[in-house]
């Protein structure tokens, strides 16, 4: 079986390949609201408008009732396995991604179980600076191996934008992260057709619903999310509540520090770059 550098020898482009990185820890963990585009966030969405903070009665309220019967969760680990040279100048980094995606249910009886099957994917992450034909060639080469077969792998490209990754190697964690994005939203959307979320049983999904690269830009879109939350474990602390923040306005991990135990912020309204509105 040919190895990886003599399939990228064909096509005279240099791969020298290292022992792998694991990028995930050797990149800082982002926080799941980061590149975020927020337009507004400044309107508590709820029947009492105002902007004070909200007590939980954590004593009283019945805690045994939850509205909530699924879990939806996606995972991405990446791995640069090396470097190529492209047009005998410029050197890009060769990425490998492991994508996974599934859900789970708690049933009447309040026991977990998997819901539906897990997606997978093994990704091949390539710059797209690489020409079209020495692309094919090299992907279709790689399939064709017994390797290729047995770990369901797939050859994508990814974008390098100066404007908005530091180094070539975030973009390459973007487009798999993306792709990740697209098997819950694969989920979601069969979730929906089927029937099966309500307001007493609906979706929590790990992350917040920005999902913006998935946006159709059309109402059938949205209208898959009228049963679904989103939970972020990590957020920007200078995330703005409203568009003043650049001016000298409030800043999220502001308002944070100042709750006690069994306190809450209003819930705010924002708008994303898709004009798209939704309750934070």
């Amino acid at each position: 079986m040919p190895t990886l550098s003599k399939i990228f020898d064909k096509r005279k482009i240099l791969l020298y390949q290292n022992e792998s990185l694991d990028l995930d820890h050797y990149y800082q963990e982002p926080y799941q609201d980061e590149n975020d585009e927020i337009k507004e966030m400044s309107k508590p969405f709820e029947t009492d408008e105002s902007k004070k903070i909200r007590s939980l009665d954590l004593i009283n309220e019945n805690r045994t009732y939850s509205g909530f019967g699924y879990f939806m969760d996606g995972s991405r680990r990446t791995y640069k396995i090396g470097d190529m040279v492209l047009e005998g100048k410029k050197i890009y980094p060769v990425v490998v991604a492991q994508v996974r995606a599934g859900c789970t249910e708690r049933d009447r009886q309040k026991k977990l179980h998997t819901y539906g099957l897990i997606q997978r994917k093994n990704l091949l992450l390539l710059s797209d600076t690489m020409n079209e034909v020495d692309f094919q060639e090299i992907r279709q080469r790689i399939l064709k191996t017994k390797m290729a077969e047995g770990l369901l792998l797939d050859i994508v490209k990814y974008h390098f934008d100066l404007t908005k990754d530091s180094v070539p190697v975030n973009a390459a964690i973007a487009k798999a992260n993306s792709m990740m994005h697209d098997m819950e939203i694969n989920i979601l959307g069969k979730m929906v057709n089927s029937g099966i979320l309500e307001p007493n049983r609906m979706l929590i999904v790990d992350g917040p619903l920005r999902f913006i690269r998935q946006d159709t830009g059309k109402p059938e879109f949205a209208d898959m999310f009228y049963n679904v939350v989103g939970v972020s474990k990590s957020f920007d602390p200078m995330l703005p509540t409203s568009n003043k923040s650049k001016r000298g306005g409030t800043q999220i991990g502001a308002e944070l520090l100042k709750l006690e135990y069994g306190q809450r912020t209003p819930v705010f309204l924002k708008e994303n770059s898709k004009h798209r509105k939704f309750g934070c």
